[in-house]
């Protein structure tokens, strides 16, 4: 597969949705996770190969604040993406043990590289926020709200950006009332995320 890495670098980054950083969360009184899901395919006709860029965090208005780190082949090449995130880097390897359970079949950066056929392969990049504070009219803190975004692509064999096809979107944020415990707040919200992956709807579920 020809390609330019630093191409590949950007197209990462650009998977990036300004709707991360949408209207702020209302104040809720239970814990809540509500979605919008997207998606252009039907589920049988999605690749079963998956390639997840590790997911990158960003901050409340939808800016990365982590970037994605080349891992170097011994041949001098890109055989893999990291970042500085512990919390990332487990994040993806738990994204792709879902996915697994789900019927994909995740591959490597070095295998994508290989793959000759085009829009064969799910490049899949995640993006989320630590929890922060939302506040009411008083300036009260009324919740903690936790967003992700999720965003689904599939590439020629040149893996060119110009002809790739945006084909999954989902968008979720997790709502907890301020001074309530709800534990792993991260892995939950990517969670409840992946569950409405290739779906198109949207929906409020509680938590608690």
């Amino acid at each position: 597969m020809k390609t330019s890495i630093a191409l590949l670098f950007t197209i990462a980054l650009s998977q990036l949705s300004c709707s991360l950083g949408g209207k702020p969360p209302e104040a809720v009184k239970r814990v809540t996770f509500s979605y919008e899901a997207l998606a252009s395919m039907q589920p049988r006709d999605i690749p079963s190969f998956v390639y997840v860029f590790p997911p990158l965090r960003s901050n409340s208005s939808g800016k990365a604040i982590e970037q994605l780190v080349p891992v170097k082949s011994p041949e001098g090449g890109v055989s893999e993406w990291k970042t500085s995130s512990a919390q990332s880097m487990a994040l993806k390897k738990k994204i792709e043990a879902d996915l697994r359970k789900g019927g994909y079949e995740t591959i490597s950066f070095g295998d994508l590289l290989t793959v000759q056929q085009s829009y064969a392969v799910l490049v899949i990049s995640t993006f989320y926020t630590l929890p922060y504070d939302v506040k009411n009219e008083a300036g009260e803190v009324a919740n903690k709200a936790t967003l992700v975004l999720i965003k689904g692509a599939l590439f020629d064999g040149n893996l060119e950006p110009k002809t790739k096809k945006d084909i999954i979107k989902v968008d979720g944020v997790t709502k907890v009332p301020a001074g309530k415990e709800f534990p792993d707040p991260v892995t939950r919200t990517i969670e409840q995320a992946y569950a409405w992956f290739a779906d198109n709807s949207t929906g409020l579920i509680l938590l608690d």
